[in-house]
């Protein structure tokens, strides 16, 4: 016999809240209550982003994902807006020199945020293939051979998806995350007033009020964007290693 609950509705499933829905559950919570959080979206061209994938493999048989290009585009980005790499915690803000990003990824239903480090000191092909071995240890469960903390920024990837806008929540104590939603194909009008094809893929930045201002999202937005119009220079950048202290 099915069960009513108090308001007239059957009720097809009772499940306890727990395990990592329950952590996902507390930590976004925490997240949304604790620390102020603001979002800005802007559309970018990617259009030379999709001509360096097709040249990539055409001239090296390497083939790289949308996902990967753009988080080695946020970290190239990073470097020109380090107080986003940052985090808020016990009454201070800590600015990271190392740009480890938090990539997040769903595996067997379940959202994961494994860890890439060192980004800004590896290039595209570099980064293309930890990722790889970090998404075939996660779908084997093998945990114990992705890292998981140590994170100084996130990226949430939709692009695969039907997602045109998201709007991330941070990550504390972490003070930023970028979203990245599907590309589109879509008609604008050129520099004469002609209408041309553009490829626009929009992205999203969440940051914490409480360590940068809404400022931060317009210079990291300029420098993606200088990133995502020149890849063959960026995506083979490579900054120096900071000197130990």
């Amino acid at each position: 016999m099915a069960q009513i609950d108090s308001e007239g509705r059957r009720v097809r499933e009772i499940v306890p809240l727990e395990g990592v829905r329950k952590v996902i559950a507390e930590r976004m919570t925490f997240s949304k209550h604790e620390y102020p959080q603001g979002t800005g979206q802007v559309h970018l061209e990617v259009s030379k982003v999709i001509q360096f994938r097709k040249e990539l493999l055409e001239q090296k048989g390497i083939k790289v994902s949308f996902g990967d290009i753009y988080v080695k585009a946020a970290a190239c980005a990073l470097e020109e807006n380090m107080a986003l790499n940052a985090s808020r915690q016990n009454g201070q803000i800590i600015y990271y020199d190392d740009i480890n990003l938090n990539v997040m990824a769903s595996f067997n239903g379940i959202l994961m945020q494994p860890v890439l480090e060192h980004v800004d000191q590896k290039d595209i092909e570099q980064v293309s293939a930890e990722l790889k071995k970090i998404y075939e240890h996660l779908k084997k469960g093998k945990l114990m051979r992705v890292k998981l903390e140590g994170g100084t920024f996130s990226v949430s990837n939709m692009g695969a998806s039907l997602i045109d806008s998201q709007q991330p929540f941070i990550s504390p104590p972490q003070g930023a995350i970028m979203g990245i939603n599907r590309n589109r194909r879509v008609p604008v009008f050129g520099e004469n007033d002609e209408i041309v094809p553009a490829n626009l893929t929009n992205f999203a930045l969440t940051i914490d009020h409480g360590l940068c201002d809404g400022s931060e999202v317009t210079n990291f937005f300029t420098s993606l964007d200088k990133v995502l119009q020149d890849p063959w220079t960026w995506l083979y950048h490579k900054r120096p290693a900071p000197e130990e202290a």
